[in-house]
């Protein structure tokens, strides 16, 4: 007997470690509530325990107020405590711990007054929590009451006692699986997936989910393949509209957009021969190469249909179209494409697969758009409107002219954004918390998160590896001195300690159990009508036992009400249906009954063969808890769980910092965070200083002039001040995904210098917009706006705020260039006839279809 009521002791804690149990009429049986109840093994010290509450010193006021709780069978025990009481009592002070922690707010400031509370306790303290949140609180007071006396927690703290990871307090429990290879990881998602839900089915009411890194490398690469294709269809939608409203045709346009089509298969087939792959990022290439290829096609009709509006022939408008546009889309399209290749140049290879996947894919797109689009141009039916409207021309001379008339006021006006844009800059950071990335739907994000916020103590561990159990024990030691660990797990525990009271303790319960045997299971199917009688029964006895419990002990009462209603639910699911149901019900409940005395007979046998002649060896471990801390090279590992959050930079910093005094080669998921986001960022930086050298260089090839140079990077240093500015007063922050437009913003953004100074040095007049070369910028400009503002439809955020960061300082560059830097020439030119002493050499109001201004205006050249 007294056996079979520690066996049932057992199984009632069992339950409560467990959580919510699948079955309400075990639920209501075993009363297993919120998960936050003390179990038998949460007593470390129970005899240090018992002399504290027996005899409880004076300043120690917790000790005192929870003696004066204890039920009366409880202070009969621990008067005349002994060793062969040690079940009674473990079990009867849990008992009334669990009571107590339940029963209401257990703080009082005076009372705690001498107890080092934990930063947890305390920040839950400040929370002011209620219902399971106010017995979590309970419970986590009397561990820092009582640090020596009780377990520190029911989570990954007792790993090693409960072979479950747990986190908060039991409510959540953690299987960890891998793939026998990384390229499976895929195969095994989708297999995991399969299982919970066939667990779902099986267990009604069970919350299942996914998550860990193959889990959410595998659902963020399958949103981001969704993301990608609805930004590249919105893409090529709008910057085709674009077009053809921007040129008000729609013939030309289309033999633009299937010449870029012809391009992003290119693109495709060079991908694969290069690459071989895509990753998270580079799937993207798709909707950015649409807004900045068809960049090209832009620029080229534009000027076609200028020289067709001045009387050339096609062959003629086309063939100078080529030749001096031609300069500038080839220059502006290896200055762009250089942008991204020299992300190649990088450490980082996921930023060097960008960066050739998207600047070769730009060289490749510039392929047909300047052989198969030429072609096509002087193909089919012309444009019956190969003149365009004069207000329009005259609409936008006007506007331009609101600048060029007035460079000084423009230069002021400038120089002032420019410096309100710069007080914002140091509100600009980097943030490096990946999970301000991720996709926030996703269901692995949603139980990373729940799992994160579950447990006040970090999920993420740094991993220190011992090559010998006395170099673990000696570095366990050392490590929890550090002021930025909370605490290590390890196996050192099992096999240091003093096993002498644990070897007898499973020496007691193999004599316990040596009697019990099991028979051969019934392989019959459940007799339903037997079995429901049998259910009747048992109900008639829990309603005798409701009236002795409702005398007494109204809980329990409680409990045997809910176990009457669980086997009247049952036997009515039972019963319901046709035979055909019955006899597929009875097929069913024999399973389970086989499955249930099978996990009943391999418990008690591997209790039974339990071997307490000898301390604990590796061997002697369960394998969950060897595969988790030996290594197959006999190696130790240390789970180090940092005090502080993790996910923040700083934390990391210290946390490697400190443990590098031990271990230089630590290394986990802290260490591989600091590394890479630290890599990533430094690769960017060093892509944008090349891409600046490439840009330069080309752009000196093209000009021959230092001083073209620096005027087509005038805009672009404005519009990425400017764009600073706006990420500092939005509070938009660089992240890793984001942190990709350094480069791109000088390779995109020079064009339109490229292509502005381009126009002068033919013409030597800075009226730009009334002509197809600022038409031209403004169309380019807004589908490269569409294209990368496309991806701000993504679910995820690295990529969302890549669009948007992206899409903004294209806009800001398009500003610059075609403002500041027409005004700039105007201004030029002004001071360079006052300098010659031409005071005609005056900028004039541009005039729809002007070629040139005066040969005197032209003192200042671009050669």
């Amino acid at each position: 007997m007294p056996a079979l009521e520690r066996i049932i002791t057992q199984a009632r804690d069992s339950l409560q470690r467990l959580g919510t149990p699948p079955s309400p009429g075990i639920t209501a049986l075993f009363g297993a509530g919120d998960g936050n109840a003390f179990s038998a093994d949460d007593l470390r010290d129970l005899e240090s325990f018992a002399a504290k509450l027996t005899q409880p010193a004076q300043a120690d006021g917790v000790s005192q107020d929870l003696s004066s709780q204890l039920s009366d069978a409880t202070k009969k025990l621990l008067s005349k405590y002994d060793a062969s009481l040690r079940w009674q009592l473990q079990h009867a002070l849990v008992e009334d711990l669990n009571r107590i922690i339940r029963s209401g707010p257990i703080y009082d400031p005076q009372r705690f007054a001498s107890t080092k509370l934990s930063p947890e306790t305390s920040s839950l303290l400040g929370q002011n929590p209620q219902g399971a949140d106010l017995v979590r609180l309970n419970r986590a007071l009397l561990l820092d009451a009582f640090p020596e006396e009780l377990s520190e927690s029911l989570g990954a703290g007792e790993v090693e006692q409960q072979v479950y990871v747990s986190f908060a307090y039991g409510r959540i429990y953690l299987v960890t699986a891998q793939a026998p290879r990384e390229e499976l990881n895929a195969v095994a998602v989708d297999r995991l997936r399969e299982l919970v839900e066939e667990t779902k089915a099986e267990v009604p009411g069970l919350n299942v989910g996914l998550t860990g890194e193959p889990v959410l490398e595998n659902d963020e690469m399958a949103q981001s393949q969704k993301d990608t294709l609805v930004a590249s269809i919105a893409s090529l939608l709008i910057c085709a509209l674009i077009f053809i409203y921007g040129y008000q045709e729609t013939g030309r346009p289309v033999k633009a957009t299937l010449c870029l089509i012809v391009g992003l298969a290119y693109t495709l087939a060079f991908a694969t021969l290069t690459i071989g792959h895509l990753n998270i990022l580079t799937i993207t290439f798709v909707p950015i190469l649409i807004g900045l290829a068809i960049d090209y096609g832009v620029h080229l009709i534009a000027r076609y249909e200028e020289e067709l509006r001045h009387g050339k022939s096609e062959e003629a408008a086309l063939t100078k179209a080529m030749v001096f546009t031609g300069q500038g889309i080839f220059t502006g399209g290896f200055t762009t494409a250089g942008a991204f290749l020299a992300m190649g140049l990088t450490d980082f290879k996921g930023i060097q697969e960008m960066g050739i996947i998207c600047g070769g894919g730009l060289l490749v797109c510039l392929v047909p758009m300047m052989t198969l689009l030429p072609v096509l141009l002087l193909r089919g039916r012309q444009n019956v409107l190969d003149q365009e409207l004069g207000d329009l021309a005259e609409r936008r001379a006007r506007i331009e002219n609101l600048w060029l008339q007035r460079p000084v006021w423009v230069s002021v006006l400038t120089l002032a954004l420019c410096g309100a844009a710069a007080t914002q800059l140091r509100k600009v950071y980097f943030d490096y918390n990946l999970l301000n990335m991720q996709s926030a739907g996703l269901p692995a994000v949603v139980f990373e998160k729940k799992l994160i916020d579950s447990t006040p103590k970090s999920v993420l561990f740094a991993a220190v590896i011992a090559t010998n159990l006395e170099q673990a024990m000696a570095w366990e030691a050392r490590i929890k001195q550090l002021p930025t660990v909370s605490s290590v797990d390890s196996i050192t525990g099992f096999l240091t300690e003093d096993q002498t009271r644990k070897l007898a303790t499973v020496g007691e319960i193999k004599r316990e159990l040596a009697s019990i045997c099991f028979g051969a299971p019934d392989p019959k199917p459940v007799d339903i009508p037997e079995f429901s009688r049998t259910l009747y029964v048992l109900s008639g006895f829990a309603g005798q036992a409701l009236e002795e419990a409702q005398k007494e002990k109204p809980a329990l009462a409680q409990q045997f009400v809910a176990l009457k209603q669980s086997i009247l639910d049952l036997r009515k699911e039972m019963l319901r249906g046709d035979d055909t149901r019955l006899a597929t019900n009875s097929l069913k409940l024999a399973e389970f009954q086989r499955a249930l005395f099978d996990d009943l007979r391999e418990t008690f046998q591997a209790l039974q063969n339990q071997d307490n002649s000898a301390p604990l060896r590796v061997a002697d471990l369960p394998p969950a808890l060897q595969h988790r801390f030996v290594g197959v090279t006999g190696k130790y590992l240390l789970m180090v769980y940092p005090k502080d959050d993790v996910w923040q930079r700083e934390n990391q910093k210290k946390l490697i910092r400190d443990l590098q005094t031990i271990d230089p080669s630590v290394t986990g998921t802290p260490v591989q965070l600091y590394h890479y986001t630290d890599l990533l960022k430094n690769s960017y930086i060093q892509a944008a200083k090349y891409s600046l050298v490439a840009i330069a260089i080309l752009v000196f090839l093209h000009f021959r002039s230092p001083l073209c140079v620096i005027l087509a990077l005038i805009p672009v240093g404005i519009g990425t001040l400017w764009l600073g500015g706006l990420m500092g007063w939005r509070g938009v922050p660089f992240n890793p995904a984001n942190i990709m437009t350094l480069p791109l913003v000088i390779g995109i953004g020079v064009t339109n210098g490229i292509h502005i100074l381009n126009r002068f040095a033919e013409e030597q007049t800075p009226s730009i917009l009334a002509r197809s070369t600022g038409k031209a910028v403004l169309v380019s400009g807004l589908t490269a706006i569409a294209g990368f503002g496309s991806l701000i439809l993504a679910q995820h955020r690295g990529i969302r705020s890549l669009g948007y960061v992206m899409s903004t300082g294209i806009a800001t560059c398009m500003i610059a260039g075609l403002t500041f830097l027409p005004a700039l020439l105007s201004l030029l030119i002004r001071l360079s006839a006052l300098k010659s002493k031409q005071p005609g050499a005056e900028v004039r109001p541009a005039a729809p279809g002007q070629e040139e201004l005066r040969q005197k205006t032209s003192s200042v050249r671009i050669r």
